[in-house]
């Protein structure tokens, strides 16, 4: 006798469950949705969120015959922005990290990059100006900017077999940075937080 009564107390648990979950909807029937709460970040958090690891992308398949052809540095708010503006439509690839010293690619010669930390800046598939027949970069090969609290000097090194290198000395111990590009004209930003 005692199966039958386990098995209508089972019964029972379950057909309350079921009942009590039923009740718990929602009786507001109206068709507006509920409120979203969207949060956006400013830009300076978007910098601060993208961290201090290594940045790389791969380059357009079409971005071969691309030419640097200056190179800014601003500041913005809670930023600075270091600016690579090249010929062509095409992406670039890029590869920036932090280095310990700032090596010319090609000669090995050490430069003078003044900052507590140093950034190099890869951008891949800069076709040499030797090379393709264009123009070299025009300089200068020092950008600096007084109004900037976390650049101290922007330093381009060379163009080597399609890699542009320059490197950034800044005032901290490796702030955050991030990495983007953006068209007409093609540019490869560089934002350090500070």
């Amino acid at each position: 006798m005692s199966h039958p009564s386990r098995a209508a107390a089972c019964l029972f648990a379950v057909v309350f469950a079921v009942s009590a979950v039923a009740g718990c909807g929602n009786s507001d029937t109206s068709d507006d949705p509920d409120p979203v709460t969207t949060t956006s970040l400013s830009p300076a958090q978007v910098v601060v969120a993208a961290g201090v690891d290594r940045k790389t992308r791969s380059p357009d398949g079409d971005a071969v015959a691309i030419v640097l052809t200056g190179i800014t540095l601003s500041r913005q708010d809670g930023f600075d922005r270091v600016v690579f503006e090249y010929t062509g439509n095409a992406t670039p690839g890029w590869a920036v990290q932090y280095i310990d010293k700032a090596i010319q690619n090609g000669t090995g010669q050490a430069l003078l990059v003044p900052g507590q930390s140093l950034l190099e800046v890869l951008i891949r598939e800069a076709v040499s100006p030797f090379d393709a027949g264009a123009k070299a970069y025009p300089g200068p090969p020092i950008v600096r900017d007084p109004a900037a609290k976390a650049v101290l000097e922007v330093h381009y090194s060379t163009v080597l077999r399609g890699v542009t290198q320059a490197f950034i000395g800044l005032n901290s111990f490796q702030p955050d940075f991030n990495v983007t590009a953006l068209s007409n004209p093609t540019r490869i930003v560089v934002d350090i937080a500070g």
